[in-house]
């Protein structure tokens, strides 16, 4: 609710174009880290499997499988479907620790956003006489987003 009331309060965009370009940096960005994310995941997985030097199976998958999820079999006696359910949670809690990574990342590039609309609402008033109740204004605003962000870091 605090971010919603603070970006009520700030200046417009001048176009549509200016309004969409942070929508697309932020979905490029997403993208990029999530397919990056991906590529990371998948070349440890074939670095693992391929310099596997003490193989505990003969099969370099089955061997991957019992040592990616050791911990399942300290309790569980070896299975395929265990082992196959235990990457799919390895796999999903990766993919849930690169999207809290890339939830931050946006919540900072919004935050980062509201001071760029403040300071293109100020770069357009340069050299021309503003009334007092504008900068009051200004100042106003800019500490409502400090304290917006203030809140954010501390939650």
């Amino acid at each position: 609710r605090h971010w919603a009331a603070v970006e009520r309060r700030l200046p417009g965009y001048a176009c549509c174009l200016q309004r969409a370009r942070p929508a697309r940096r932020l979905k490029l960005v997403a993208f990029v880290l999530l397919v990056v994310s991906l590529m990371e995941h998948l070349l440890s997985i074939i670095s693992v499997v391929y310099y596997d030097f003490c193989p505990r199976r003969s099969d370099p998958v089955e061997s991957y499988l019992l040592g990616a999820s050791a911990q399942l079999f300290e309790v569980f006696p070896y299975s395929n479907w265990l082992a196959w359910l235990g990457k799919i949670q390895n796999v999903l809690l990766t993919f849930g620790w690169s999207y809290m990574d890339i939830f931050l990342m946006m919540l900072g590039m919004g935050l980062s956003e509201m001071l760029a609309r403040l300071n293109r609402s100020l770069e357009q008033q340069v050299r021309q006489p503003m009334p007092e109740a504008y900068w009051t204004w200004s100042r106003t605003l800019y500490r409502s987003i400090v304290e917006l962000i203030r809140e954010v870091d501390d939650a």
